[in-house]
């Protein structure tokens, strides 16, 4: 093709209207903060072998002293140090990039109904399917080279506050160092085809209906929705039946298939949430309902991760129960390392709730003028605001706790449980924590994401929406 042609895909490719600037940054931030997570886990497995840490051992045993003592050239945790724990971690930090990589993919759907129809037009006036899919993925490759370029920047910042900012004997990154600089350039060089790939897939539906009809009906959950919960559940019964036998391989199976569990459950859980709001005698709380229930599978992937989430908070808790039994030694190292799992969780949570205002605000947009005569017959901008508020705290909060409570039966009562009968107590106090933690999270995620839809709604409030098709 021309260098004439290739400017004007360029220039066309360009956001312009405030939806494609908002789906823009959305995806480059999403791809900026995996990039740097995937970046400190390059530089923990690339740690220097024989590194010194603050975890000393005796005749008594292995003791850690966190903050207080260290060597001066580096004085890294040991989470860091170890090479039985390296690998933990870094895969800890790799686990971190699922609720980036969700907000990207997610920020992808912002704004999809009017671009589909600017895609039609172009097509009705020439623009071929290869045009049109040749244009997606110069906009989504612009965004995914903006996020990893970013990435760089992103990761010095979270070095500095996990490194220099953290007393000897805690840093939790080191300092960077050429394995850094190569890996942020291959991500940068797999962020030009990968990008724009990832948006040419999303624009197929506006590239097959090039006659304009980019109105597309939701997609209902279908048999293999329903088969992988039941599958799922199946392997955690059988991995922790038969976890006396298998060990180690019984509790990972068990794990994994609860992970599974989690994601696949996501619709199902925003139907049913939906369904008992939609039953209540509250307004606002009944039209939250019936909009999850418009659209199940959106939110049902970003409950997915949220259920994951509050998973982890009930393992968190239960071990907490589990290494400060009377048998545990070196107790600060445990607890210190759990505290800052869960704050990674929090941390997950947020950004996973955050994704929830993609699906609001196509939602909102796609009902402009429904909005619009709902203010118009006396009803307010702040109330839509408030309706899709409780919409985003039914998604969130509900799944965060049922995960918290998962987590916690199936590691709390059936494994820890299991090993020691007078942690009963300990476990009871455990779930409610769990489960408060988990709800604190996710009613933070649901309200700052509540926030970032309410531009989206005064703009769908206006009168001018009313003769919106």
């Amino acid at each position: 093709m021309s260098t004439g042609a290739s400017s004007i895909f360029w220039q066309l490719s360009r956001p312009r209207s405030a939806a494609d600037r908002q789906r823009a940054r959305r995806m480059a931030f999403g791809v900026a903060g995996s990039g740097a997570l995937l970046l400190g886990a390059l530089a923990i497995l690339t740690l220097r072998v024989g590194t010194a840490s603050s975890y000393t051992c005796d005749d008594s045993g292995c003791y850690t002293d966190l903050g207080v003592n260290g060597p001066p050239d580096g004085g890294l945790a040991p989470y860091v140090v170890e090479s039985g724990l390296r690998g933990g971690t870094a895969i800890g930090a790799v686990l971190l990039v699922v609720p980036f990589v969700l907000l990207a993919l997610q920020a992808l759907r912002t704004g999809t109904a009017a671009r589909e129809r600017r895609l039609a037009a172009l097509s009705l006036a020439g623009a071929t399917r290869r045009d049109l899919r040749r244009l997606a993925f110069l906009e989504g490759t612009r965004a995914a080279v903006i996020g990893a370029l970013a990435a760089g920047p992103l990761y010095l910042l979270l070095w500095l506050v996990l490194g220099p900012a953290l007393p000897i004997g805690s840093k939790m990154l080191p300092q960077p160092e050429w394995p850094i600089l190569v890996g942020w350039l291959v991500m940068v060089a797999a962020a030009f085809p990968l990008g724009g790939l990832v948006a040419a897939q999303a624009a197929r539906p506006a590239a097959v209906s090039p006659l304009g009809l980019t109105r597309r009906q939701q997609r209902p959950l279908t048999s293999a929705h329903a088969v992988a919960p039941v599958v799922s559940a199946g392997l955690i019964a059988i991995f922790l039946w038969r976890s006396s036998f298998m060990h180690q391989l019984g509790v990972g199976g068990a794990a994994a298939a609860t992970v599974a569990l989690a994601i696949s459950s996501g619709p199902w859980v925003i139907l049913f949430t939906g369904w008992l709001a939609a039953r209540r005698r509250g307004l606002v709380t009944s039209m939250a309902g019936r909009r999850l229930m418009a659209d199940v599978r959106t939110p049902g992937r970003v409950v997915g991760v949220m259920l994951a989430v509050g998973i982890s908070y009930g393992i968190i808790a239960t071990l907490v129960v589990d290494v400060t039994g009377p048998d545990a030694h070196d107790q600060k190292f445990y607890l210190v390392g759990m505290a800052g799992a869960a704050v990674a969780v929090a941390v997950a949570a947020v950004v996973a709730t955050f994704s929830l205002v993609v699906g609001a605000t196509e939602q909102v947009l796609d009902n402009a003028r429904a909005t619009a005569i709902l203010v118009a017959l006396a009803a307010s901008p702040a109330f839509v605001s408030k309706i899709v508020r409780r919409q985003m705290l039914l998604a969130a909060v509900p799944a965060t706790v049922l995960g918290a409570v998962l987590g916690w039966l199936v590691f709390g009562v059936l494994v820890v449980g299991s090993e020691d009968e007078g942690v009963g107590p300990k476990l009871a106090v455990a779930l409610p924590a769990a489960m408060a933690a988990a709800a604190l999270s996710a009613t933070v995620g649901a309200l700052v994401a509540a926030l970032a839809v309410r531009p989206t709604i005064r703009s769908s409030s206006g009168p001018e929406n009313l003769r919106t098709p």
